[in-house]
C-alpha cells in the first residue's frame, strides 16, 4: 500500500477562458484516455465556458455552486452532485461560496450516478 497526499505545490492555477479563483491538482490519468483532478475554486471563482475534452464529470466533494452546459441554463449543485457533459459541449462552472470538485475526464465513461427526475 502507498499513502499520497494532495499537496498546494502540485496545483496550478486557472486562468483560459477568463477563469477566475480556480485552481487544478492532477489526480492520476490512464494510458486508456482517462484522466482524475481536484478542482479548487474560491469564493466568487469560476471555470470560463469551453469545450469538454472528452466525456466529463465533475462530482462537487465539498461545497456549492452552480454548472451550465450549452443550453445557457444555470443548474445549482452541492456536494454529493455531479454534472455531466459530453464530448466538446461547451460548459462552464463557477461558486459564490467556494467548491472542492473531483473532475473525471475520458472516453466511453459509464455514468453510475442516479438522475434527479426530470432529468435526461
Amino acid at each position: 500500500m502507498k499513502i499520497y497526499r494532495l499537496k498546494s505545490e502540485d496545483s496550478r492555477s486557472i486562468t483560459a477562458y477568463g477563469s477566475e479563483g480556480a485552481e487544478i491538482t492532477p489526480i492520476l490519468r490512464s494510458t486508456t484516455a482517462c484522466h482524475v483532478a481536484q478542482l479548487k475554486l474560491s469564493a466568487g471563482g469560476s471555470v470560463g465556458f469551453h469545450p469538454a475534452v472528452g466525456e466529463q464529470v465533475f462530482l462537487v466533494l465539498e461545497g456549492e455552486g452552480w454548472v451550465e452546459g450549452e443550453t445557457g441554463e444555470r443548474v445549482a449543485v452541492r456536494s454529493g452532485e455531479a454534472a455531466y457533459w459530453t464530448n466538446g459541449e461547451n460548459h462552464q462552472s463557477g461558486s459564490n461560496k467556494g467548491l472542492t470538485a473531483l473532475l473525471i475526464e475520458g472516453e466511453e465513461l459509464i455514468v453510475r450516478f442516479s438522475l434527479e427526475e426530470g432529468d435526461s
